[in-house]
């Protein structure tokens, strides 16, 4: 089947978080099972300078506010694949710094993603593509399926088309000014009014023929008032059309045999280079300390974001910093409060705490190959891809049991030997101060310290399966 899919972000091309990521995984995923993915993006900023990427003939004439514009089209293909890319150029639109506008995002989101929509079924019009499957994700690209329903379901390529709405997370939702969508799209406003605006979310999840959550436990906490962010009532009144799907790991990039971004590489047989890497990323990120290397080495590689559960760190990670009970290393960038904190953090212990602003690609790889566990405490977690790296790696992941999280790690027993990460149940610091503690004991013990590793890197959350569930449904629309 032909699907296209538009996302706000794609890996390696624009990235700011895990929706880059499964983006890229799951085309990936549908190739490989011999389905021909097509994949739209806004052509932001530095893409041109940082990838290989080719102006095509083609241009796309779309009216937005009465006003007729021309959008040319760049083309290029997911790295090492043959899955095709299609960027939209719009200078005035996407020629700017990162991708959303934080830390408020940028007043025009509304146009800037009605436009790579839009431009989207324009383009496969171009190509005489009939699409079966049209793959939204997040609020971003939700307003596809209204596309679908009001302009492009009367067009001969798109007269059977199913619409797919994937959330990532539920926190998001694209709030737009009413009457400005209404000029620009010439929709009717009645059926889109929701709370007095617009609400893009809630429109793409109106108009979708299936609402995938990024995890089965997510797909049932978003009917809740304590997950539903104000849509619950949407949720469940839909819920006949929402099933959770769990993410999924391309393990050709992210498997510690094959990662192009790490130098000591390891497997499951021989974990011997997983400890030269530990070793090296003390050296280079902690080149003051001259506190012995077997500290159990923490790893936090995330966005900062109230989602994350980094408030349980406070009062907690120094206790143990200050004891002496282990190392903690830090890539992640956001809101400011965690900035600070983090930054302190390490101005008080350089010896052995080491933070790194921003995102860099390798760093991240290093920290989830190398480090002892894998830190990720999160207030809710709609699925979490960063324990998914870390448990092939055999990083253990220290989790709360919440969302994906829930779905995707299981507690280490000590009787049975099986289970292949730490786990707490209540958003406290205490809870968390009781997981540290059991994993700092675990560490000291070197038989259950290898089998919680050898569970961990046995845990199979391959994009195949994960592209194999969504390729199930799609089928099943399509009957």
């Amino acid at each position: 089947m032909n699907i296209l899919l538009v996302s706000a972000e794609l890996a390696p091309f624009a990235k700011v978080g895990g929706l880059a990521d499964i983006s890229s995984a799951l085309p990936i995923g549908w190739s490989r099972l011999g389905h021909h993915p097509i994949i739209v993006l806004p052509k932001y900023r530095g893409i041109e300078e940082r990838y290989t990427i080719t102006k095509t003939d083609i241009t796309i004439q779309c009216t937005v506010f009465d006003t007729e514009h021309s959008f040319p089209v760049w083309k290029s293909t997911l790295p090492g694949e043959h899955i095709p890319v299609y960027f939209i150029e719009a200078d005035d639109l996407y020629d700017r710094p990162g991708i959303y506008g934080n830390p408020d995002g940028y007043e025009d989101n509304d146009e800037r993603f009605y436009i790579v929509c839009k431009c989207a079924f324009e383009l496969m019009i171009k190509l005489n593509v009939k699409v079966d499957i049209i793959s939204a994700h997040d609020y971003h690209t939700a307003l596809l399926l209204p596309l679908l329903h009001e302009t492009y379901s009367i067009h001969p390529l798109f007269a059977k088309s199913k619409g797919v709405l994937t959330i990532h997370n539920a926190q998001y939702q694209g709030w737009y000014d009413l009457q400005r969508v209404m000029d620009m799209t010439k929709w009717q406003q009645e059926s889109y009014m929701w709370k007095g605006g617009f609400n893009a979310l809630k429109t793409g999840i109106d108009h979708a023929d299936l609402i995938i959550a990024v995890s089965p436990s997510y797909a049932q906490e978003i009917l809740t008032k304590e997950f539903g962010e104000g849509l619950e009532s949407v949720y469940s009144q839909y819920s006949h059309k929402l099933i959770g799907i769990l993410n999924g790991v391309d393990y050709a990039f992210w498997s510690p045999e094959h990662d192009m971004h790490i130098n000591h590489h390891f497997s499951i047989d021989d974990l011997s280079n997983k400890l030269m890497g530990k070793n090296q990323v003390i050296d280079e990120y902690f080149p003051t300390s001259t506190i012995e290397k077997s500290l159990p080495l923490l790893g936090i590689v995330s966005r900062f974001t109230d989602q994350k559960g980094f408030d349980l760190l406070h009062g907690v990670i120094e206790e143990y910093i200050q004891e002496e009970k282990c190392r903690l290393i830090v890539l992640g960038s956001g809101d400011e409060t965690y900035q600070s904190f983090f930054r302190d953090l390490q101005s008080h212990f350089p010896k052995l705490i080491s933070y790194s602003q921003g995102y860099d690609e390798s760093l991240a790889h290093h920290i989830l190959a190398y480090s002892d566990f894998f830190l990720l405490p999160s207030r809710f977690e709609p699925c979490g891809l960063t324990q998914l790296y870390a448990l092939r790696y055999g990083t253990i992941p220290i989790v709360r049991s919440i969302g994906g999280l829930k779905d995707s790690v299981q507690a280490y027993d000590f009787n049975s030997q099986q289970g292949d990460g730490i786990i707490f149940q209540d958003f406290t610091h205490e809870a968390l101060k009781t997981a540290l503690m059991n994993a700092f004991s675990l560490y000291e013990q070197t038989h259950h310290l290898h089998c919680i590793r050898h569970n961990a890197m046995l845990a199979d959350f391959s994009i195949e399966n994960t592209a194999k569930e969504y390729i199930n449904q799609f089928t099943q629309l399509l009957q």
